[in-house]
């Protein structure tokens, strides 16, 4: 079996990758295979420069870090004793962000609208904890420790556990949902499975959409609590990298988006100043 064979079996096999993130990975590990055939520096190197001349920024930093992530796996699964893409230069894109969108207590008051108590209390979960979609959707009721009011993630990417804080009253909605119910998945379907994914996630941009016209996604919920913890709670950043479980400072910086004088506004005083 080559690496890559390994790679396409890991990715359906997997349980906290998302739907789209399971298929945007295989996109990129076709494309990989076909492009460079082999894990090595210069191959990968290689590669890499040809994507950042062919595709959009977006792009080129998906496809990179989709690499960094399944040259961890290869080097878990003891198929490389290294990954060679710690060696392949970092795709950066300096890009700053303007959209604002969803501020944090907005999104929370769409999602208090949803009429699917599982769902609209899944989404509180995310909106006040920063957890990712597959962290919540696999959350166990052992993982929430009501006495401290903190739960346990344990299906954090690189397999990183962490503790996150839970507001009180977020902790009594959790109890009272919960019921007698001792073990299982938190959130669950009519069968006693994880919710469905594609239902939450329709339930969620349904009620933006009629709400306010924009779309809601749950992405936007982690990118608005860490905005919301920055710019308003003054949190460091350090303290929200810990939260979101982040292994890198410059992925948590990313995720804090502007809401000051709109830098779009300031150019255009500019170009109309003088004539």
């Amino acid at each position: 079996m080559t690496h890559f064979d390994y790679l396409e079996q890991y990715l359906r096999t997997h349980a906290t990758y998302s739907a789209l993130t399971i298929k945007a990975y295989r996109s990129d590990l076709r494309q990989l295979k076909k492009a460079c055939g082999e894990w090595s520096v210069k191959s990968l190197q290689t590669y890499f420069d040809h994507v950042i001349e062919q595709y959009k920024p977006a792009t080129a930093l998906r496809r990179y870090h989709a690499c960094v992530a399944l040259g961890n796996e290869l080097v878990r699964a003891r198929r490389l004793r290294h990954n060679p893409m710690h060696h392949v230069r970092p795709i950066v894109h300096q890009d700053v962000r303007q959209r604002d969108d969803y501020p944090l207590l907005e999104a929370i008051a769409i999602i208090r609208q949803i009429k699917h108590p599982t769902y609209r209390l899944f989404f509180e979960l995310i909106s006040q904890t920063g957890l990712r979609f597959m962290e919540a959707r696999l959350l166990s009721i052992e993982d929430i420790q009501f006495t401290t009011a903190t739960l346990l993630v344990r299906h954090g990417k690189g397999r990183r556990l962490r503790t996150v804080p839970l507001g009180s009253r977020l902790a009594e909605k959790l109890k009272a949902f919960i019921g007698d119910r001792m073990t299982g998945h938190v959130f669950r379907s009519v069968r006693g499975k994880a919710i469905h994914e594609q239902g939450a996630r329709e339930a969620l941009r349904n009620q933006s959409l009629d709400q306010s016209g924009r779309m809601l996604r749950p992405h936007d919920l982690r990118v608005g609590y860490a905005t919301y913890l920055y710019q308003t709670a003054g949190c460091k950043l350090l303290e929200i990298q810990r939260l979101l479980g982040h292994a890198r400072s410059e992925t948590t910086e990313g995720y804090i988006l502007s809401q000051e004088t709109k830098l779009r506004q300031v150019v255009d005083a500019l170009s109309a100043s003088g004539g």
